[in-house]
């Protein structure tokens, strides 16, 4: 894999050059994307789907959320490239999907200066194929603690590289053919050496804290207490045995 760099206008574009081209910088142009997407909108917290190039990819763009994103949704203060949270996201996926780890491997970002001082940013990954996220899933029927089991090993695998996940939740875990799981969204993700066991056990906690969120949410959520169990007995063992 090669970064390659380019700048467009306002517009300053990395891309993996195994994957695409210079031309992927028109794959950032709403226009293009709604024509090419079926007429997706985008929406804060809404990946918007297309094809190009044969890939099936996914488009990010990033969105404010609290009561500062009721006013300034899309808009970031700028500093340095390499400290908007595109950039930081983009090269978190590299260096996590370079160590094996499930996740989307990044395409594509975008930074568009709209100030001197501030910007809007958008990535671009890979879609990973036969998915849906834990949130989806859960919704519609349970999973076996075997497969809770699988998770917590996994979460436990990302931690014993010292890779520290922002926002662990369920919509940001994939499930792709019954199977095999992914952590996605990578915003403010960070690569910590070493990763304190606080750092750990508070990504640990906030997916248990969205998993009651939704279970009191909604009424046929499939999770119990003993789903729990599992994933945190095989995060242990995964952890003591490292």
């Amino acid at each position: 894999m090669v970064h390659r760099l380019f700048k467009s206008g306002l517009a300053t574009v990395i891309y993996d050059d195994e994957l695409v081209d210079a031309n992927c910088g028109k794959l950032f142009q709403l226009e293009w994307l709604h024509a090419n997407s079926g007429g997706q909108k985008l929406e804060r917290g809404t990946a918007v789907m297309f094809q190009y190039g044969g890939l099936e990819l996914v488009f990010k763009q990033y969105h404010r959320g609290g009561l500062i994103g009721r006013w300034i949704a899309k808009t970031y203060r700028y500093c340095r490239l390499k400290n908007t949270r595109v950039w930081r996201e983009f090269h978190m996926l590299d260096a996590t999907h370079k160590l094996g780890l499930p996740v989307p491997r990044p395409v594509a970002a975008c930074c568009t200066g709209i100030t001197p001082i501030a910007y809007r940013g958008a990535v671009i990954t890979e879609r990973v194929p036969g998915s849906k996220n834990l949130t989806e899933i859960l919704c519609e029927q349970p999973l076996s603690n075997e497969l809770w089991g699988k998770l917590g090993t996994l979460i436990a695998r990302f931690h014993t590289l010292n890779v520290f996940h922002a926002d662990l939740n369920t919509s940001n875990i994939l499930l792709a053919d019954k199977e095999k799981f992914y952590l996605v969204d990578f915003d403010k993700g960070e690569v910590r050496t070493p990763l304190s066991r606080k750092d750990a056990e508070s990504n640990v906690a906030r997916l248990h804290r969205s998993l009651n969120k939704l279970q009191g949410r909604h009424p046929a959520f499939c999770f119990s207490e003993d789903n729990w169990q599992a994933l945190t007995s095989a995060y242990q063992r995964a952890i003591n045995s490292d």
